[in-house]
């Protein structure tokens, strides 16, 4: 380690310590800390850490007595202080050093002195780490190692500050040099003005902008210079904001307005507003450029805003369109018609949207999973959706959506485009109605000739022979008895074509009453016609509705189905056994089954499966067989969105299934 003796240059040592800025701070934890470890370690009552400046001793941290500087009584480090590194003095009153020092007399009584230096980086010794004692306590070598520890201690902590002072004064010139490079090539005006508003500085760019030299600005008053009248209170209302607040608690301000050029031209102008502190003074940095081309550029973009929106506003369709968020940037009154809700609905999206209108959260989702999936694929979606309105009306639209997106391929945005479709699906509803109508209508207008050349050729062929009789014969009771058979055959043939005739309007008739019937008043009522024929055969009905007991079907044709089924079992009934018929409901999922069972003669499904349910067909000799009830069954319930099938074995029986829609009311 270099020493100050070896130097031999005292101004150089004092210029060091300088350098630290150590005399005369505040005092430190660090320091204090380290004269209470050095006092208990060597069991002094007093330690101190001071520092020799020219012709004083200026302590930095004391411990155990109150001291802030003393004269300099001598030079503590002498040639044998310093090859030793430390000075022990046993006896103050007597020993040479301590020859002029104030401790000789003092109320502290103090007597022991051991001390070890504390130095910088390049060797000067700037001052000395102590402990002192009212006697001589016998300072071990392991005390004097210690204390010798601590002074270095010492000395790494003034060695570090000397480092830190360095590294800010650098830095400060970095910073201020790099804060002039920032004033002097900024691309806006950069104005420093006094709170008084005098301009205090002003860069090149303040020039170029406002013609105005440096030398001709400074000192001019910022806003009667540069700005226009009509803005001087809204210029005056912002510096007044910034009263009353600290530094960095006001934000940066930026305002518009009309700014003037030395020559008088106005243009738009920027202005923004922002408060510093530099030394210890405050002042307001302005900021200034000219908006005069963005200016122009706004309102061009705003009045083709303007016109595309009026545009959107006035189409039929509905539009929307959202930010890649699922945010939405634009809504027309076709989509929202109340302007207060478009408004709110500007950057929400449609979950925010739904809580606030306290509508069902999954259309909301149903819309995000259908923007995500226009999102991710890139490509444009198409599907119909249904809402009820306020009224109870179902409102269905067509709708779109699609992506946009900008010259880096980047998604910008999604339109979604709606077409209001209720009155069109109506239409094809109808239109599907009638197409089945007329489909149903071909068919029957086949059946209705086959039958007609059929069933009514017979009893035609009867009348036009009988009336040729009666045209004959001239004897009064032979007319008579002629006329009396042609009346059953008239009968016959009436009877068959009301049959036909009804067979026919069944689906014809779209307006049909439907409403809540019991299975068991239908069944009583086709029970009380049939009682005859149930009692002559004796038959059995065993009936359990309790899993169904109501359908929403018309009661005439509920009351026909059970007619026809119920008689038919009758009719067709074994020879070999009396006549059981079950009957039976069950409720499926949306659906309610009707089963009739019978043990009658059955049917061959595999020879008439095709031909089961058409007019006029029959599959037993019987007198009163028509091959009418099972058409008019399945048309029946066709009509009503139903479905109808059977299971028959020959010899063994036959069931009827009917199918029915469930309707919530």
């Amino acid at each position: 380690m270099m020493l100050n003796s070896q130097h031999g240059i005292e101004a150089d040592r004092i210029a060091a310590l300088y350098q630290i800025e150590i005399l005369d701070t505040d005092t430190e934890e660090d320091y204090n800390n380290i004269t209470e470890l050095a006092a208990q370690i060597c069991n002094s009552p007093v330690s101190t850490i001071a520092f020799e400046d020219e012709g004083r001793w200026w302590f930095k941290a004391t411990y155990g007595i109150d001291l802030y500087e003393l004269p300099v009584y001598s030079k503590l480090w002498h040639d044998e202080s310093i090859a030793n590194e430390y000075v022990l003095v046993e006896d103050i009153h007597t020993h040479e050093l301590f020859a002029n020092h104030p401790f000789r007399n003092n109320q502290h009584h103090l007597k022991f002195f051991a001390a070890v230096p504390i130095s910088d980086e390049n060797g000067f010794i700037l001052g000395h780490l102590s402990v002192m004692d009212t006697v001589s306590n016998g300072f071990s070598q392991k005390q004097i190692t210690a204390l010798q520890l601590l002074g270095r201690q010492a000395s790494s902590l003034l060695r570090l500050r000397h480092k830190v002072i360095k590294l800010e004064k650098e830095y400060a010139l970095g910073s201020e040099e790099q804060i002039n490079n920032i004033f002097h090539n900024a691309i806006d005006a950069v104005i420093v003005i006094e709170p008084s508003g005098e301009i205090l500085q002003w860069n090149p760019k303040a020039t170029e902008l406002f013609k105005w030299t440096v030398k001709e600005a400074v000192g001019k008053y910022f806003h009667e210079t540069l700005i226009s009248p009509e803005y001087y209170s809204q210029y005056l209302s912002e510096i007044k904001s910034f009263e009353n607040s600290s530094i960095g608690q006001v934000p940066h301000k930026t305002i518009e307005l009309i700014a003037i050029r030395k020559d008088g031209s106005e243009f738009d102008c920027a202005l923004g507003i922002s408060p510093t502190q530099i030394k210890g003074k405050d002042y307001f940095i302005c900021f200034m450029s000219d908006i005069t081309e963005r200016k122009l550029a706004t309102k061009k973009l705003d009045k083709q805003k303007e016109f595309y929106e009026n545009i959107l506003n006035h189409l039929p369709t509905d539009i929307a369109v959202f930010d890649p968020n699922h945010k939405y940037l634009f809504v027309n009154p076709g989509g929202i018609k109340d302007p207060e809700l478009r408004k709110y609905i500007i950057g929400k999206d449609d979950f925010e949207y739904c809580e606030y209108r306290n509508r069902d959260k999954s259309l909301a989702q149903l819309r995000r999973n259908q923007f995500l999936e226009v999102k991710n694929s890139n490509k444009e979606i198409k599907w119909e959706d249904s809402v009820v309105d306020p009224d109870g009306n179902t409102i269905t639209h067509l709708r779109r959506i699609f992506p946009v997106h900008d010259e880096q391929g980047e998604l910008s945005m999604v339109i979604g485009m709606g077409l209001d479709i209720t009155d069109r699906k109506m239409l094809e509803e109808k239109q599907t109605l009638l197409v089945k109508q007329l489909s149903t209508q071909n068919t029957q207008l086949v059946d209705f000739c086959n039958i007609v050349s059929h069933n009514l050729r017979g009893p035609l062929v009867n009348m036009s022979m009988l009336v040729e009789f009666i045209e004959e014969t001239e004897d009064p009771e032979e007319q008579d008895l002629l006329i009396m058979k042609l009346k059953p055959v008239i009968d016959n043939l009436h009877t068959t074509f009301n049959e036909l005739v009804e067979s026919i309007q069944i689906k014809q008739d779209l307006e049909i009453k439907s409403e809540n019937v019991l299975f068991e008043d239908c069944l009583k009522r086709t029970i009380e016609g049939l009682d005859v024929e149930i009692n002559k055969c004796g038959a059995t009905l065993d009936v359990d509705f309790e899993p169904a007991p109501i359908v929403y079907f018309p009661q005439k044709y509920l009351f026909s189905i059970f007619h026809n089924l119920v008689s038919n079992a009758l009719k067709y009934q074994s020879p070999q056994r009396k006549v059981v018929i079950k009957i039976r409901t069950q409720k499926l999922e949306n659906t309610i089954l009707l089963t009739v069972e019978d043990n009658g003669l059955g049917i061959d499904l595999v020879k008439h499966k095709e031909n089961f349910f058409k007019i006029g067909k029959v599959f037993h000799h019987h007198p009163n067989a028509k091959g009418f009830g099972l058409f008019m069954t399945k048309t029946q319930v066709e009509a009503m969105d139903g479905k109808i099938w059977v299971e028959s074995t020959p010899g063994l029986g036959s069931t009827f299934f009917i199918e029915f829609k469930i309707h919530y009311l």
